[in-house]
């Protein structure tokens, strides 16, 4: 079997590491699936498992939601003309971007939509959503170690793993 495309997609809050998904959705497109089709969802988890992915029983749901995000997006580009393409978001003290864990979390609930985070946030990790709040939606350009947008978030919607967590990622580890 040929080596499969690795892709790091966001699974509820938690970041979660996915084979296949490429070629998956490459598949899909080609066979004229679309993202809103009824069922899609549950299908997508099917097959992602048999590309040997680990998606816990209790997590379905949350794993059905993200990878429709995914083909959604995969679809949309494709369907404008483009050519998908993995990301790139590069490393950090010589690891992976898309392996370490530091990225916003946001309390969608507590949220007040003022927007500061957002304008605060250069690296585009953060973007509006059409109610008015705000969404992390490109958890990996987070800068590693920046929480600033939730130092500016009066209402704390905005949470940040332990500063701690790094260490793992120190050189020499």
């Amino acid at each position: 079997m040929a080596k499969l495309s690795h892709r790091q997609i966001l699974v509820g809050r938690a970041p979660a590491g996915m084979h296949g998904l490429n070629k998956l959705f490459n598949e899909l497109y080609e066979q004229g699936r679309r993202p809103g089709e009824t069922g899609l969802g549950m299908e997508l988890v099917e097959r992602a498992r048999a590309y040997k992915n680990y998606i816990p029983k209790p997590a379905v749901d949350d794993f059905a939601q993200a990878l429709l995000r995914e083909y959604r997006k995969y679809a949309d580009q494709r369907a404008s003309g483009g050519k998908p393409q993995p990301v790139n978001y590069g490393t950090w003290r010589g690891h992976p971007r898309g392996q370490i864990p530091w990225f916003p979390t946001m309390a969608a609930e507590l949220c007040n939509g003022c927007g500061l985070c957002v304008k605060l946030c250069s690296y585009g990790a953060l973007a509006p959503t059409p109610d008015g709040k705000v969404e992390v939606v490109e958890p990996f350009k987070c800068l590693v170690g920046c929480s600033s947008c939730a130092t500016v978030c009066k209402p704390k919607a905005i949470t940040f793993p332990p500063r701690t967590m790094l260490d793992a990622f120190r050189p020499g580890r």
